[in-house]
């Protein structure tokens, strides 16, 4: 299905605004399969970026409540497990998802992230 060089796909997604208007954005994601994961047959890691910084005194505030959830202000990196997946946040807004299943499961997991994490970006 994949090979270990680097795919890169668009993917697409639609996420309703917060603030209840009713309106959709259309948001696209470049996320690229990096390579198999070795603890989980079957599934890969992805890289994408949300194009945007997050604030790290948030971002650890909120990864740190999370169970098992390691968060470093000063390297600007956080690490935590967000349903079935393994998720390394950095500054700049890049993602590690690891244990993605394909593309789409990718797109799905980088929506209801933009969604739960929201508090935590740079204003």
């Amino acid at each position: 299905m994949y090979r270990y060089g680097l795919l890169r796909i668009k993917a697409f997604s639609i996420i309703n605004y917060m603030c209840g208007l009713g309106h959709s954005r259309f948001v696209a994601y470049n996320i690229v399969i990096t390579k198999p994961c070795t603890d989980a047959p079957g599934r890969f890691i992805a890289e994408s970026s949300f194009g945007r910084r997050f604030d790290m005194a948030r971002l650890c505030a909120f990864v740190k409540s999370a169970e098992g959830g390691k968060c470093s202000e000063s390297l600007g990196v956080a690490r935590f497990d967000f349903k079935d997946r393994t998720l390394i946040l950095y500054r700049s807004g890049r993602i590690d998802l690891r244990k993605i299943v394909d593309e789409g499961d990718a797109r799905v997991a980088m929506a209801e992230l933009e969604s739960v994490l929201s508090g935590a970006f740079e204003q």
